[in-house]
């Protein structure tokens, strides 16, 4: 017996590279291309599952290519979800939806960082999360069929880094730190005599880790990492994992 899934996606090259999610060609033999009206073989050239993200190559040359935003996504943008929800027997043509950015931190994973209000359906994973300069901000991902309108977005910051390196390399290299963090509370404020409000509080160290070879000791407190400012615990491990 076999099974078809389908999805969205969308060129980022003139020469064929398209992405879409992971899960659209999780366990597929057989990949295409659905592109004006004709149907292309794609090799699937690598994926982070991760992450949730693929990495498409089609013999065929995109009459256009979607940029990728180089503007860090804000809250209450004006945002646009292209894509072939239900699927191409139901979407002929490519389905546009519109909403806003309306929070920032998505579901608690890896992957889906952004919310979004946008109408989400099956068929639209893979598909762009487009700004109104026609910029892809996010790509996107999934949606939480228990809160009405709610749908969500990986970043196109994450995906500009796992790109480059997973067309060059065919896998992410990821960094790891060796600490748990959380946020700061009053009651940590009060009792640790803590000079900061935000930051990552250092809870634990692992043994023989860069952080415990480096001197980080529990009750430290996080705020900045490679020039970044860390403000809550959610943003260090985002920083750590893709530093080189």
């Amino acid at each position: 017996m076999y099974s078809a899934a389908s999805g969205s996606g969308f060129a980022v090259t003139s020469d064929g590279y398209v992405i879409t999610n992971y899960h659209v060609i999780e366990g597929c033999t057989d990949v295409k291309i659905h592109e004006k009206g004709k149907s292309i073989l794609a090799t699937i050239v690598t994926f982070d599952p991760l992450n949730d993200i693929a990495l498409l190559k089609g013999d065929f040359k995109p009459r256009s290519f979607y940029p990728l935003s180089r503007e860090t996504p804000k809250l209450l943008t004006e945002i646009y979800v292209a894509g072939h929800p239900f699927g191409q027997a139901i979407s002929t043509s490519v389905k546009v939806t519109k909403g806003i950015i309306s929070s920032l931190s998505g579901i608690a994973n890896n992957f889906s960082n952004l919310q979004i209000d946008a109408a989400l359906q099956p068929g639209n994973s893979g598909g762009p999360l487009i700004n109104t300069q026609g910029e892809v901000v996010g790509i996107n991902t999934a949606v939480m069929p228990m809160g009405q309108g709610l749908g969500f977005s990986l970043p196109v910051d994450l995906a500009k880094k796992l790109i480059p390196e997973l067309k060059e390399n065919g896998k992410v290299t990821r960094s790891w730190l060796g600490v748990s963090v959380q946020d700061i509370t009053l009651i940590d404020k009060e009792s640790l005599q803590l000079v900061v409000d935000q930051g990552s509080l250092v809870r634990e160290v692992v043994v023989d880790s860069p952080a415990y070879k480096a001197g980080l000791k529990m009750n430290d407190v996080i705020v900045e990492f490679n020039g970044h400012t860390i403000n809550n615990s959610r943003k260090l491990p985002k920083e750590v994992v893709y530093t080189t």
